[in-house]
């Protein structure tokens, strides 16, 4: 038992000691700057991420971070979509037109493009938020409207009324939330892209 009990504290100890060597600011922002990323890891597990575009405005995302491998973070912040994924409900009921709905957080979506089985053949939405299609039987949706793009794979191939509920979009430059999104951590260097990386620097280099 003793044993057990001393290695469980040598791996919280190890797990602090490696979440403090990451802890810190990373980027570095130009005197007379058009655009600056930085991001803050704190020692509570919290982060600030910063973005800056000269064409696309300033957000600052809080929220948690965690380590999820020797070089890898992953950032949650505070405030989550109301749907972070797509997704579809269906009913049969014998009909021979197939029913699509296309719905997002806000409700029934007009004029979205919607297209079945690979078809190029697109149609738009109506007022509720409906299309129909004269097949016998749907395999994938696509569908296209401001800020989604998704192909929906259909499972069920018996279904004749689909309605699908989008993800909330995110249509601007600067991200509005994260969800599970991951960074490589290398050399004191967070990978923003593998040609887009930031530099740890003191907090004094902070922005905001």
């Amino acid at each position: 038992m003793k044993y057990i009990k001393l290695i469980l504290i040598l791996l919280f100890l190890s797990s602090c000691s490696t979440n403090k060597s990451v802890v810190g600011l990373y980027g570095e922002c130009e005197k007379s700057y058009f655009a600056c990323t930085q991001i803050e890891l704190k020692s509570d597990n919290t982060f600030e991420y910063f973005i800056f575009y000269d064409v696309g405005g300033v957000n600052i995302l809080k929220g948690n971070w965690k380590k999820i491998s020797n070089d890898s973070i992953s950032l949650n912040t505070f405030e989550q979509p109301t749907n972070p994924k797509t997704s579809y409900t269906g009913i049969e009921n014998g009909s021979s037109v197939k029913k699509v709905k296309i719905s997002d957080k806000y409700g029934p979506i007009i004029l979205a493009s919607v297209s079945i089985n690979d078809d190029n053949k697109w149609k738009e939405t109506d007022i509720n938020g409906f299309v129909e299609f004269n097949e016998s039987e749907i395999n994938t949706i696509s569908v296209i409207s401001l800020g989604v793009k998704e192909k929906i794979l259909v499972e069920n191939k018996n279904l004749d009324e689909i309605h699908i509920i989008v993800k909330d979009p995110q249509t601007g430059v600067i991200p509005e939330y994260l969800v599970d999104y991951k960074l490589k951590i290398r050399k004191n260097k967070i990978y923003i892209t593998d040609k887009h990386r930031l530099k740890k620097t003191i907090i004094t280099n902070k922005q905001w």
